[in-house]
C-alpha cells in the first residue's frame, strides 16, 4: 500500500459561520456603483452607498445589528453616487469617500458611533482627478497619506494633514484595484488593459509594467512570502497567479479558482498567509494557504447560498480568540449585509499562539512628511495575548492632526485670556 502524506496546517479545518438573520443587517437600500467591495467598517463604524440624490453613504455603528429601513443616518458630502470607501487605519472616525464627482471626500465622525445623525463633525472635498473616481485606500504606515485612481487612468497621493496632492502617475489606463505593499514603499494598480503596474509613488517612473492578460484583475502583495498575486477573469474562468518580481516574465503558480464570470473578489491575511477568494455574483468564498515555495494550498469553502455583491475583512485585532475565530467579515447581498467569522476548531480554551501572531496595531510607523521625504518603515505589530492586551505597542510615533492642533490652540488662548482676566483684577 502507497504510503500517504499529508501536509501540516494549522488552517486545514477552518470554517466559515454565517449569522442568523437577527445578527445581520437588513432592510438596506444598497446602491453598488464602481469595481470595490461597496462596503468598509472597523469596530466602530460601517458604511456602504445607499440610493439619492447626490452620493449619499449610510454610516451605522459597528456591532448594532437589525433592521436599519430608509431611516439610517446619512452621510452625503459628494454630488454624485459614491463607488469607494476606506476608514483610516489609525484614526477610525475618518473615512474617506470616492465618487463620480472627480472628487475624494475626507469626513471626520464623531468619536461615538452613537452621536452620529447624518452631519459629519467636519468634511473636506479633495479636488483634482478629471474623472471619476474609483478607489481610495489609505497608507498602512504613514499618518494622512492617501492613494485614490481615477477612471482617467490617473492615480493620485494625497497629503491629508495638508489638504492637498503630494504626487501623481498617469497610468495609461483606468485601475480596477489600487493596493499599498506592507510597508507601504511600493503601490500597485491592476489596469484594464490587462497590464499590472507596481511603482514607488514618490518616484514618476513605475518600477514594473507587465501583461497578464486578465479582464477585472486584482492584485495582492504576498510580502511574507515573497510573492506577488494576480487574479482575475481568463478564458472564461477565474484565476490567480503568483509572480516573482525578479522574473515576471511567466507566473510561478496558476492556480484555477472557479468558473464564475463576476469580478474576482480578494483578501489576504498575512498573518495566517490565507487568501480569500470569492467573485460578485457568486456564492462561495474559497480559501487558500500560501507558502514561501510559491505554493497554493487549497483549504475549503463557505457556500453563502445565494449570490454576493462584494465583502469585507474586518482588522485582525477584532477577532475573538477564545472563539478561535481567525478571520471576521462582512458578506454584502442584495438588500442586507451578513457577518461571517472563520473559525479553527479546537477544544482547547488557552491563547493558541499558533494561530494569532502579532497582529497589525493600526498605530502609525511615522507621519506622512517623513514617507514623502523618502523614508520606509515597517508596520506597527501588537500581540493579541490576553496576558499582553495592557503592554504598551513599542514604536510609533504621536501624530497629531491639523484639527486637533487648531482646537489645542484655540483652549491655550481661551485660558490666557482667563489668566490675565484674574490678574486684571488682582490689579486693582
Amino acid at each position: 500500500m502507497a504510503n500517504r502524506f499529508v501536509r501540516k496546517s494549522h488552517f486545514r479545518h477552518v470554517y466559515g459561520q454565517g449569522s442568523k438573520k437577527e445578527n445581520t443587517y437588513f432592510d438596506l437600500r444598497l446602491s453598488t456603483n464602481g469595481d470595490g467591495n461597496h462596503i468598509a467598517a472597523n469596530d466602530k463604524y460601517i458604511i456602504f452607498a445607499t440610493s439619492g440624490g447626490g452620493g449619499p453613504c449610510c454610516v451605522v455603528p459597528y456591532g448594532k445589528p437589525g433592521r436599519l429601513g430608509v431611516g439610517c443616518p446619512k452621510l452625503n458630502i459628494h454630488s454624485s453616487k459614491a463607488a469607494d470607501f476606506a476608514f483610516n487605519p489609525f484614526k477610525g472616525n475618518v473615512v474617506a469617500t470616492a465618487a463620480e464627482d472627480c472628487m475624494v471626500g475626507l469626513s471626520v465622525l464623531p468619536e461615538n458611533p452613537e452621536d452620529f445623525k447624518g452631519e459629519p463633525t467636519s468634511s473636506q472635498l479633495l479636488e483634482g482627478h478629471q474623472k471619476k473616481v474609483d478607489f481610495v485606500t489609505w497608507h498602512p504606515t504613514a499618518m494622512g497619506i492617501l492613494g485614490s485612481c481615477a477612471h482617467d487612468g490617473i492615480a493620485k497621493v494625497w497629503d491629508v494633514e495638508e489638504g492637498k496632492e503630494a504626487l501623481e502617475l498617469d497610468m495609461g489606463a483606468s485601475a480596477t484595484c489600487m493596493e499599498w505593499n506592507t510597508d507601504g514603499s511600493m503601490a500597485a494598480c491592476a489596469l484594464s488593459n490587462k497590464k499590472s503596474l507596481i511603482w514607488d509613488p514618490r518616484t514618476s517612473k513605475p518600477a514594473f509594467n507587465f501583461k497578464t492578460d486578465f479582464s477585472n484583475a486584482k492584485n495582492i502583495f504576498h510580502d511574507n512570502v515573497g510573492y506577488f498575486g494576480v487574479g482575475g477573469s481568463k478564458m472564461g474562468c477565474h484565476e490567480y497567479h503568483l509572480y516573482d518580481l525578479k522574473k515576471l516574465s511567466e507566473p510561478v503558480t496558476e492556480f484555477e479558482v472557479d468558473d464564475s464570470a463576476g469580478m474576482l473578489l480578494t483578501h489576504y491575511d498575512p498573518d495566517t498567509k490565507m487568501l480569500y477568494v470569492g467573485s460578485k455574483g457568486g456564492s462561495q468564498v474559497k480559501y487558500f494557504e500560501l507558502t514561501s515555495k510559491g505554493a497554493m494550498h487549497k483549504l475549503s469553502l463557505h457556500s453563502l447560498g445565494k449570490g454576493i455583491k462584494g465583502f469585507f475583512f474586518l482588522p485582525k485585532l477584532m477577532c475573538d480568540w477564545k472563539q478561535c475565530i481567525i478571520a471576521k467579515s462582512l458578506m454584502v447581498f442584495r438588500d442586507y449585509v451578513e457577518p461571517v467569522d472563520f473559525i479553527v476548531p479546537r477544544k482547547s480554551s488557552l491563547f493558541a499562539k499558533d494561530l494569532y501572531p502579532d497582529a497589525y496595531a493600526g498605530v502609525p510607523a511615522m507621519d506622512g512628511a517623513s514617507w514623502l521625504g523618502g523614508e520606509n518603515k515597517a508596520p506597527i505589530l501588537k500581540s493579541m495575548d490576553p496576558k499582553k492586551k495592557d503592554q504598551a505597542v513599542g514604536g510609533g510615533v504621536k501624530v497629531v492632526s491639523k484639527a486637533e492642533l487648531i482646537a489645542e490652540n484655540k483652549a491655550l488662548k481661551e485660558k490666557v485670556k482667563e489668566l490675565e482676566a484674574k490678574i486684571a483684577e488682582l490689579s486693582k
